[in-house]
């Protein structure tokens, strides 16, 4: 069982002129080995902490833009920043699921000259729901080492 199926859900309907979102993503060290959940905040609200996300477009074309900021206060001296692939439309995450370019792109962004920002696009162009299960991705700027996360889902219902 997942630690992000345990909780709260950012749920949100998404209007016709769309919605933006600011989060703050805060990495953990892995324990043995093994990827850890890393929390999820809502930027305006740092006490609203969630796992997954579940997005209901009701029949609109609207767009869902996720600005995400990387917190590093759980992982100090170490310099993390979102991954930036260089292809493809992902950065910052490892796919999960084979749904994902159709509805859901990912762009890292710079902060004084880091990757520290992560900017998400969901559209609903096919009127389908979608699961896209995923893990976040960093590295470390020094090292070149991956930190990979435990496994938020983004639940997509057009209607």
């Amino acid at each position: 069982m997942s630690v992000c199926n345990d909780l709260p859900v950012l749920e949100c309907d998404v209007p016709r002129e769309g919605i933006e979102l600011d989060l703050v993503l805060q990495p953990r060290e892995p324990v043995n080995g093994e990827p850890q959940y890393w929390p999820l905040y809502n930027a305006e609200n740092p006490g609203e902490h969630f796992g997954n996300m579940r997005f209901r477009f009701g029949g609109n074309r609207g767009l869902v833009k996720l600005t995400i900021t990387l917190d590093l206060s759980a992982v100090p001296g170490r310099e993390l920043e979102f991954s930036n692939c260089g292809r493809g439309r992902l950065d910052g995450i490892i796919a999960l699921s084979p749904d994902f370019r159709h509805q859901f792109w990912s762009r890292a962004r710079r902060v004084r000259g880091e990757y520290t920002k992560l900017v998400i696009w969901i559209r609903d162009r096919e009127d389908i729901p979608d699961n896209f299960a995923f893990l976040w991705l960093c590295e470390d700027v020094d090292t070149g080492m991956h930190f990979v996360s435990g496994d938020p889902m983004v639940r997509y219902e057009p209607e």
